[in-house]
């Protein structure tokens, strides 16, 4: 560790007048790993690292030597940028677009135009632990796509469907019968949901089919109808 100096060749020091040392080169640097392949070399051979204000003494030497370390201070810089892209919570860029298709599959999850990382990071993040399978799940999914309050009706539910009535009384079957503007016909077969929504913030019908088909159960068919 050795001594500061400013262009003067005068001593730096700090504010309360303590004197300012060089803690050497940040590791990884070009000068670091010239310094280390100098410290290699057999003693005698070559003159040694000057210290303090000497003059350097070899400098086609130290010329080689920095040349092998920008080498392996490139290596040592791109270790670093991909020890980052190793975690969720640190990737950036075309990673964060990989690490999408590996947990959902291709286009599963894809990034919106000019979504920054930091929102697609989020987005990723709430996906993978997201409810599956549930009405409410469904309903959830449609809102982060569309920013709207679906209307989910499940033909066994009968506080969707309700009972048919017929068009001189439809209060006899809840609401809902013939000739009235929101009849719907339930179903004891199962297996199958109606969604009503409308495109919202989605970029497109696309995006809406795909929120749906990652958070159904598995078998089941979703219908949707979406309105611009």
């Amino acid at each position: 560790m050795g001594i500061l100096y400013d262009d003067s060749r005068d001593i730096l020091r700090a504010s309360d007048g303590s004197i300012l040392l060089d803690t050497g080169p940040a590791p990884g640097s070009i000068e670091d790993f010239a310094g280390r392949f100098r410290r290699l070399l057999p003693t005698g051979w070559f003159p040694p690292e000057p210290q303090g204000l000497d003059e350097e003494a070899a400098p086609i030497l130290v010329s080689i030597l920095r040349g092998f370390g920008a080498v392996l201070a490139g290596i040592w810089q791109l270790m670093l940028e991909c020890s980052q892209q190793m975690r969720l919570s640190t990737m950036t860029g075309t990673f964060l677009d990989m690490a999408a298709d590996d947990y959902f599959g291709q286009s599963g999850l894809v990034r919106q135009t000019s979504e920054p990382d930091v929102v697609y990071r989020k987005r990723i993040s709430a996906s993978l632990f997201a409810e599956r399978n549930t009405r409410q799940a469904v309903t959830n999914a449609i809102v982060a796509a569309t920013g709207v309050q679906p209307v989910i009706i499940e033909t066994l539910n009968a506080a969707d469907c309700h009972a048919l009535a017929c068009a001189s009384a439809p209060a006899m079957g809840g609401g809902y019968g013939y000739g009235a503007g929101a009849l719907r016909y339930g179903s004891l077969q199962g297996g199958q949901f109606f969604v009503e929504t409308q495109l919202g913030k989605a970029a497109d019908l696309a995006t809406v089919c795909r929120a749906v088909d990652q958070t159904a159960a598995m078998g089941v068919t979703g219908w949707i109808k979406v309105k611009n």
